[in-house]
Order: structure tokens, then C-alpha cells, then sequence
């Protein structure tokens, strides 16, 4: 029988794969218009006015998506000489303080995300979709989704570490199980 934490730990892969596809979808996205203002400009020696725009905040999407599922399947950048120098123990202890860091982090991020959003008023010229101007704070809100998924994730793991067990998504990816 699958407990909560465990089912917590797969929607967490769910939400991990999901972000990794509209990361990727604001990517291509990115790359087409791009290439259609560089033929516009070399065709008929004029720019599509919105690619800019659409261009930041697409990159914008695609950096704070990919930042949860870089933290997901742990290929954040580490500096691991001395954390791999310890025993087991020490590797614990060391885990546990890094993602208490992580928690605290994270929680000060989604505190503090509503007043952030609430200062970002008004729209981002020349960027529509479906017809209706985007507004400004629409650029923070996958950066305060991904915190709190990062929150969750690392406290998921820190249940896992207090159980004495492995977060069953980390040994599968460990295993080389998982691949992106």
C-alpha cells in the first residue's frame, strides 16, 4: 500500500516531467519565431515587431520551468569532494543541513512571492494570448509554482532521510532508471 509520502513524491515526478515538456515547448517556440524574424528581416528587410516580447517571456517560462526539474532529478550543480570524503553519517547529517538551507530558501521565496507578484502591475507590451494582453506578474508566477514544488520536493526527501530510506525517485535515477 502506497503511503501519502510516496504518492507526494510521484506527483512530484509528474509535475517534473510536465515542466520538462513546457520547458521545452517554450524553447521551440523561442527557436520558431526566432527563425521567422531572421527570414523576415532577410526577405523583406523588416522585423516581426512582437518576437522580442514573446522572446523574453518565453525565456523567462523556459528558465524558472527547468529550474524545478534540474532540483527534481538533482543535476543542479554540486561540489561534492568532501560530502563523498564522509561515511554514511556524515553524508545523513550533511544532506539533512543542506535541504533544511533548501526548505528555508524556498519557503522565504513563496512567502514573500504574493508581494513580489503584487508589485509587478501592468502589461508586457505587444504580448497577446488568445487575444488578451499579458500582464507583468504572468512572468514570476512559474518562478513561485517551481519554489514551491522545490519546497515540497526537498521535504519529501527529508522524510525519506528521517525514515532512514531513499527517496524512491532519487535511487531510480540514481540507478540510472530515470533519464531526461
Amino acid at each position: 500500500m502506497m503511503g501519502i509520502v510516496e504518492r507526494v513524491d510521484r506527483l512530484l515526478g509528474v509535475c517534473g516531467h510536465l515542466f520538462l515538456v513546457l520547458a521545452n515547448a517554450c524553447l521551440a517556440i523561442l527557436l520558431i519565431i526566432n527563425v521567422m524574424n531572421i527570414g523576415s528581416r532577410a526577405m523583406w528587410d523588416r522585423g516581426i515587431q512582437w518576437v522580442f516580447p514573446w522572446s523574453t517571456v518565453l525565456f523567462v517560462w523556459m528558465t524558472f520551468l527547468g529550474f524545478y526539474v534540474l532540483y527534481r532529478a538533482r543535476r543542479d550543480i554540486t561540489v561534492d569532494f568532501i560530502y563523498l570524503r564522509l561515511g554514511r553519517k556524515g553524508q545523513l547529517a550533511i544532506r539533512q543541513f543542506v535541504n533544511i538551507l533548501i526548505l528555508l530558501l524556498m519557503g522565504v521565496m513563496v512567502w514573500h512571492g504574493p508581494e513580489i507578484i503584487e508589485r509587478q502591475a501592468g502589461i508586457i507590451e505587444q504580448v497577446y494570448l488568445f487575444g488578451v494582453q499579458v500582464e507583468r506578474f504572468t512572468l514570476a508566477v512559474p518562478l513561485f509554482v517551481t519554489c514551491g514544488l522545490i519546497f515540497v520536493n526537498y521535504l519529501v526527501d527529508t522524510i525519506y532521510l528521517l525514515r532512514g530510506e531513499e527517496m524512491p525517485s532519487q535511487a531510480a535515477d540514481q540507478a540510472g532508471q530515470i533519464s531526461h
